[in-house]
């Protein structure tokens, strides 16, 4: 009887899980180190709990690398939505639409994904063992030796990046892709809230908005620190980037994305005479949330002597304006990896064979997931990579061997 080939995986968290039962319904005998006590722990924290497991409209535009980005198209387009949700119907899990595309398990809880993968991986015969972190691999006559003592025909490395510590994550996938002489793009946080050092965030922290930074549009959170919300998360990579080589970045606001300049300049004139009488504040609420419209106005630098709308000038008003349009903040920081969903950066793409997810360096040595220089939007993208990267490894595995 042919002897079955023996696979490690390195992390139980999405790519992990996911690979694990698709080569153990195929006769390999895998096993999966973890860390942690508990299976899938940082999926557990997607989605505010909820685990936003993938999206609807994958794609290639919603990702992000330092190298080529289309090197991935065939990954997303060989796992797509309809695959998606036929692997998870097929467990048991049946999924609910939310905005923007967003998807999620019925139930809502993320319990439910990470328990059904689990029991999926177990029932196929993989073999987890939790508490046990890989401190060394080393390769030696056609195997791979963890921790100097069990030996493996193929190792797979799905450990995840840096973001969230404290949920388990660590460095180990970038030392390990480095022992095999691969570059690590140096990760920076990503789906990450902003530091700001603007005045006066106490004022306006806790508002919640519908805004626009550049082309992109989505929800805006003012708080005590800075601003978050889905539409920083999304620019944060960005802002990431520009922070590693400069102390600050500036990034501008539309708060009312739906009333163009024209438009507001007519209203806001009018409310000067029909409101004449009212407080400048008060003749702004009603128009904007009372705690923004008090924060609207200490940044548009109006004289002091104008405490009542009829004192307001045309020149008053568009300076209103130009701040309820182009609200400026002074960008100083990241709330870095301790919150961080993902990191951009990671092994470098055009070192792997994408094909098939192995080193070009490393016969035998995949790599899978967060660990890899790669990252998507919020809104389940980063959830597919680590599925259509592992549904890619072991489909190639199962045709090779």
């Amino acid at each position: 009887m042919k002897q079955k080939t023996k696979i490690a995986i390195i992390g139980a968290g999405a790519s992990g899980l996911l690979t694990s039962i698709l080569l153990s319904s195929n006769g390999f005998e895998v096993t999966i180190f973890e860390k942690n006590n508990k299976v899938g722990k940082k999926l557990l924290a997607t989605g505010n709990g909820r685990c936003n497991i993938t999206n609807q409209n994958i794609n290639l535009k919603n990702f992000y690398s330092n190298s080529n980005i289309s090197l991935i198209k065939d990954q997303l387009e060989n796992f797509t939505y309809l695959d998606c949700q036929e692997f998870f119907n097929n467990i048991g899990i049946e999924f609910k639409l939310g905005q923007n595309g967003r998807v999620y398990p019925l139930s809502l809880t993320s319990s439910s994904v990470v328990d059904l993968l689990e029991y999926e991986s177990l029932k196929e015969g993989t073999k987890i063992e939790l508490n046990t972190e890989i401190i060394d691999v080393k390769y030696s006559k056609n195997q791979f030796i963890l921790n100097n003592s069990q030996k493996f025909d193929k190792l797979i490395i799905a450990s995840g990046s840096i973001a969230m510590p404290k949920l388990g994550s660590n460095e180990s996938g970038y030392q390990f892709a480095k022992k095999f002489k691969h570059n690590v793009v140096e990760p920076v946080p990503s789906l990450v809230q902003l530091v700001s050092d603007n005045k006066n965030l106490d004022v306006v922290s806790g508002v919640k908005i519908e805004a626009k930074i550049g082309k992109k549009r989505g929800d805006f959170l003012f708080t005590k620190y800075g601003v978050s919300g889905s539409l920083i998360l999304d620019i944060s990579r960005q802002i990431s980037k520009q922070l590693q080589t400069n102390k600050n970045v500036k990034i501008s606001v539309d708060t009312m994305p739906d009333f163009s300049n024209e438009k507001l300049l007519e209203i806001l004139t009018k409310r000067s005479v029909t409101l004449k009488d009212k407080e400048i504040h008060l003749w702004l609420d009603g128009l904007l949330n009372k705690k923004l419209a008090k924060f609207i106005l200490l940044n548009s630098n109006l004289s002091s002597s104008v405490k009542y709308a009829k004192f307001l000038s045309t020149q008053d008003i568009q300076k209103i304006i130009k701040t309820i349009k182009n609200l400026s903040f002074n960008i100083v920081d990241t709330k870095g990896f301790e919150t961080c969903e993902v990191c951009a950066g990671g092994v470098e793409l055009s070192e792997i064979n994408l094909e098939n997810m192995e080193s070009k360096y490393q016969k035998d040595l995949f790599f899978i997931g967060e660990v890899l220089d790669v990252d998507g939007d919020c809104g389940g993208y980063n959830l597919h990579w680590a599925w259509s990267s592992a549904h890619t490894v072991a489909l190639n595995m199962t045709k090779v061997c």
